[in-house]
């Protein structure tokens, strides 16, 4: 059987993607644009991340009725909103909840709503992964869940408590990504500071047992939480340059009354401990964060002392997004909610400051030399990213000079932009 993956959301939810399509290919099935079955991987973070899973099935939906194709659902709108989707979306054939992924290669042709019972049955990384991105990027997922209790976040509720794979195993497939030609390995998690957590060892250990593999590769270090980060893990970073300088730490706000009814654990001052530290130890780090506007009872006091912090430390990336109010979480009980204009004049307000310290932090790139990952191949030459670009999230780089796609080059920073850098490789 003939079938096609599409995986909506975050790396996370593609790596499981990529763990479903290893386990149908072991079974015989063929991945492939001409498909008999429409695999929908969705994401149900917040309401916008909603929409977009339930306006995807729809149209897959009409494409599959129309060419009699079979379209199956899985991810996190379905843990989230369990068997009425059967009620909502008559049009999916069927619904296979995270727990199932296990035995995704026996649901194809079922029917219905499809949840696991028994011991084990989310092991999902212990099956065969198809890596669904190009040579030479892969992510490597270390753990499931999250045990911060963020008061507006539902990852918890969908994904379950902090389960850590076992070192070991996350050492094998570093090996078998390497076997395979991928170079650049990004270690994803919810919060990977934090872990081992729940079974007596930590990142710093980890980290210390995938350098220890004799080889070239690069390792990207996302979604640190502030509280996770201490002298022994940058240390690390500072003394092996195969792990990328580059660090994902998303601080949600800066004010301490916010932060505080976030139920994040830190307060504007250890914030700025925290990014002192860090820029004192590592001069050339690149820095990334991300930011929620919107918050209940962010007043506009508080969204000006925001902006404040941001351009103090003027941080190489940041994302912002609009606070969404969601059933079921601490923070939606909360009252003082700002209207959907004050949430969108702010998110435009820090992105158009953003943008210019943006701009001025690249600026401080040109002359230097820095390997250059080759992704696509343009009429007009190449694009890719600088190491120092994490994929998908922050800007790309044109390449200028002979190179071939899914090379990683050493290359000089010729000029910069707002977002993106122009790059020149030698023969």
């Amino acid at each position: 059987m003939k079938y096609r993956m599409v995986s909506l959301g975050c790396p996370k939810n593609l790596v499981d993607s990529e763990h479903m399509a290893g386990r149908l290919e072991k079974a015989g099935h063929e991945l492939s644009d001409e498909a008999d079955v429409v695999i929908v991987n969705t994401c149900a973070f917040i309401a916008d991340a909603c929409s977009e899973s339930i306006e995807t099935i729809l149209e897959e939906a009409k494409n599959a009725d129309a060419k009699g194709k079979r379209l199956v659902v899985t991810g996190c709108l379905v843990e989230r909103y369990g068997a009425e989707l059967e009620k909502l979306l008559p049009e999916v054939d069927a619904f296979v909840t995270r727990d199932s992924y296990g035995s995704i290669e026996e649901l194809l042709n079922e029917k219905g709503f499809h949840r696991a019972r028994g011991p084990g049955a989310g092991s999902i990384e212990s099956s065969p992964r198809r890596v669904l991105t190009r040579p030479p990027t892969a992510y490597l997922k270390i753990q499931e869940g999250c045990n911060n209790r963020c008061s507006y976040c539902t990852i918890p509720s969908i994904r379950g408590p902090l389960a850590s794979r076992d070192p070991s195993d996350v050492v094998d497939e570093l090996k078998a990504l390497l076997r395979e030609g991928y170079k650049e390995i990004n270690l994803i998690g919810q919060d990977i500071t934090s872990f081992g957590r729940d079974k007596g060892f930590d990142i710093k250990g980890l980290l210390k047992r995938l350098l220890a593999i004799k080889e070239d590769f690069f390792l990207r270090l996302l979604y640190l939480h502030p509280l996770g980060i201490d002298d022994a893990l940058l240390d690390l970073m500072a003394a092996d340059e195969r792990i990328v300088k580059y660090l994902d730490i998303p601080i949600q706000h800066s004010e301490d009354l916010l932060l505080k009814s976030m139920n994040r654990g830190y307060s504007k001052k250890g914030l700025d401990d925290l990014f002192g530290k860090i820029r004192e130890r590592m001069d050339d780090v690149v820095l990334r964060t991300t930011v929620m506007v919107g918050y209940p009872g962010e007043s506009e006091e508080d969204f000006a002392n925001l902006c404040d912090f941001v351009a103090k430390w003027e941080f190489d990336n940041l994302g912002a997004f609009t606070y969404s109010r969601e059933k079921g979480t601490p923070a939606a009980r909360i009252k003082g909610h700002p209207t959907k204009g004050v949430k969108k004049k702010r998110y435009q307000r820090i992105m158009e400051m953003q943008k210019e310290i943006s701009k001025r932090r690249l600026g401080r790139l040109k002359g230097r030399e820095m390997p250059v990952i080759v992704e696509a191949s343009e009429a007009d030459g190449f694009t890719g990213r600088t190491i120092l670009q994490a994929p998908d999230v922050d800007g790309i780089a044109f390449i200028r000079g002979k190179c071939e796609v899914g090379q990683i080059r050493k290359g000089r920073v010729v000029d910069t932009l707002d977002y993106d850098v122009i790059i020149e490789v030698g023969g």
